[in-house]
């Protein structure tokens, strides 16, 4: 049995549960015979997974208390598969799992894990290759964009065409959006509207606010923005693939979103909110001529203003998005899922045999 721990809130957002969705995709393809099951701490993100047609075991524990879960999966590994995918796990939980399971983690601080194999899809993940040793000794790692788990919906009919003007633009903040900067990023560009077109009042731009499934500012945004006639709020969102090949820039929070804009080749602007974040967004300003706006929480002013200008340029410039359209499209393959979900069960299968 495959079994994924991850969860899923208005805290920490859907990225882990997205990236684990794709890798389970990647292993029930393969015809393994590991049934992917997912083990969450609470019921908030049930529904997301069971739309994808996975089984979901529900833990009732605290997300911030994974060593209270412990006693649980006692009751349920039995030298299975356990692939975690969490900020809340630490050396200590890994050391306990890894007496009950196989052990993978999602990995994204340059921290060595007592695991059997730990992966980093980062841009920057080759660069804490030499973090990833225990006792002297390098772990089992799968480094860099290849193992990025994208999702399937986006590894195929990627056609997108760079468009002579601007007029639409996307902005989304993830699966939650705890500091309202949406609504920040959408003052600042309703305010600049007149001088993004150096004073052509006959293009208007359409801005598209994606609110995510646990959006504690979805109510706010729809008052605020529910009347302006050029701005969309997309709720419940089924298609972010069309939507995204329908704008032409996307000013997006860093995470698994960027590699999906990335591998249709939206030019994009990058921010964000958290240090575990900060190390994607400058990897991706130095690998491309992306703007990497900086950190929300530290300095919203700055990063607003920068956004403005980013988005001037883009606007202005159709070279400027030819060009990151071009460098975007290099950065994934769309095949980082299958890559993973093979080694898992290579892996696996080598130290049974050598167990036998």
């Amino acid at each position: 049995m495959l079994y994924i721990r991850a969860d899923g809130n208005t805290q920490i957002g859907m990225g882990h549960i997205m990236r684990c969705l794709s890798i389970a995709e990647a292993a029930v393809a393969l015809g393994a015979e590991y049934e992917p099951v997912f083990l969450v701490a609470d019921e908030g993100c049930c529904g997301m997974i069971e739309e994808r047609g996975f089984r979901v075991t529900v833990l009732h524990t605290d997300y911030k208390n994974m060593m209270s879960e412990l006693p649980r999966l006692q009751q349920l590994l039995e030298r299975d598969i356990l692939l975690v995918d969490s900020y809340q796990a630490d050396t200590a939980y890994f050391e306990a799992v890894s007496e009950l399971a196989f052990t993978v983690c999602l990995e994204d601080m340059g921290v060595p894990y007592p695991v059997d194999l730990l992966i980093n899809y980062n841009l920057y993940a080759p660069k804490l290759r030499e973090k990833y040793r225990l006792n002297g000794k390098p772990l089992n790692t799968l480094l860099g964009a290849a193992y990025m788990p994208l999702r399937s919906v986006f590894q195929k009919d990627i056609d997108y065409q760079v468009k002579d003007k601007v007029t639409d633009v996307m902005i989304t903040t993830g699966g939650s959006d705890p500091y309202f900067a949406a609504g920040a990023f959408m003052d600042a560009f309703l305010s600049a509207e007149r001088e993004l077109y150096g004073g052509d009042d006959e293009t208007v731009i359409t801005w598209h606010i994606v609110s995510g499934p646990f959006n504690a500012f979805a109510n706010r945004l729809k008052e605020t923005y529910g009347e302006h006639e050029n701005v969309v709020i997309h709720e419940g969102l089924k298609d972010l693939k069309a939507l995204m090949k329908r704008c032409d820039v996307v000013l997006t929070a860093t995470g698994s979103t960027v590699y999906e804009v990335s591998a249709l080749g939206v030019p994009m602007i990058a921010f964000y909110f958290a240090e575990n974040q900060r190390q994607g967004a400058e990897e991706l300003a130095e690998l491309t001529d992306i703007v990497n706006v900086g950190c929300f929480c530290d300095d919203r002013d700055c990063v607003i203003g920068k956004a403005v200008e980013a988005l001037k340029k883009c606007v202005n410039d159709k070279k400027y998005r030819m060009l990151l359209y071009e460098q975007e499209r290099r950065l994934i393959d769309g095949k980082g899922a299958g890559r993973i979900a093979s080694e898992i069960f290579r892996l696996q299968k080598e130290r049974q045999s050598r167990a036998t």
